[in-house]
C-alpha cells in the first residue's frame, strides 16, 4: 500500500508540476497580449491626437487667411494702385447716385468764359460753350470710372485666385465678371 501510495504522490506531484508550468506559460501569453493591447491603444491614441493637431493648425491657418484677405490695411498697401481706383470707383458712385442730376453751372452775372478772341462774347455762346464741356468732362469721368472698375475687378479676381476654396473659384470669377459687366457703361472692364 505505501507503493501505491507512492506512485499516487509521484503522478500528483508531476500533475501539480505540468499545471503549474502550464498557468506559468498562460499568464506568459495574457501579460503579452496585455501589453501588446496597451501598445497598441497607446499608438492609436497618438494617432488621434497627430489628427486633431493638423486639424486644430489647418483651421487656424485657414482663419488666419482669411483674416488677411479682408484686412482692408494690408489689401491697401498691398495693392495701392487698386485701392486708388476702388476709392475713385466709390466716388463716382456715389457721385451718380447722390449728386445732382444737372451738370450745368450757371453762370455769374457779367462772368465771360473763356472764348477765341476773334469770336465775341454773346449768351448763345456762352451757352453752346458751357453744355459742350460737361460732356468732355463726363467723357473723362466715364473713362476713370470704367478704370477704377477695371482695377477693383482685377483685386477681387486676385483675392478669389489666392483666397477662394478651388470649388468655389469658378463661380466667384463667373459672379466678378458679370458684375464688372453690368458696373462699366461701355459693357467692358477695360481702359
Amino acid at each position: 500500500m505505501d507503493s501505491e501510495l507512492e506512485v499516487i504522490r509521484t503522478e500528483m506531484d508531476a500533475t501539480r508540476d505540468s499545471l503549474a508550468q502550464k498557468i506559468g506559460e498562460l499568464e506568459s501569453q495574457v501579460r503579452e497580449t496585455v501589453t501588446e493591447a496597451g501598445a497598441a491603444v497607446s499608438a492609436t491614441k497618438e494617432g488621434v491626437m497627430d489628427v486633431v493637431s493638423s486639424v486644430s493648425d489647418t483651421v487656424s491657418h485657414v482663419k488666419e487667411s482669411i483674416k488677411e484677405t479682408f484686412d482692408l490695411g494690408k489689401q491697401v498697401e498691398a495693392h495701392p494702385w487698386g485701392a486708388f481706383g476702388v476709392a475713385v470707383a466709390a466716388g463716382m458712385a456715389g457721385g451718380l447716385l447722390l449728386g445732382p442730376k444737372s451738370t450745368a453751372v450757371p453762370l455769374a452775372s457779367g462772368f465771360a468764359p473763356h472764348t477765341p478772341s476773334h469770336t465775341p462774347y454773346t449768351p448763345a455762346a456762352a451757352a453752346s460753350a458751357a453744355s459742350s464741356e460737361p460732356s468732355v468732362v463726363s467723357s473723362v469721368f466715364a473713362k476713370l470710372q470704367n478704370m477704377a472698375i477695371a482695377s477693383l475687378v482685377d483685386i477681387v479676381q486676385d483675392m478669389v485666385r489666392q483666397s477662394a476654396p478651388e470649388p468655389w473659384k469658378q463661380g466667384l470669377q463667373d459672379i466678378v465678371r458679370e458684375v464688372s459687366t453690368k458696373l462699366t457703361s461701355n459693357g467692358k472692364a477695360g481702359y
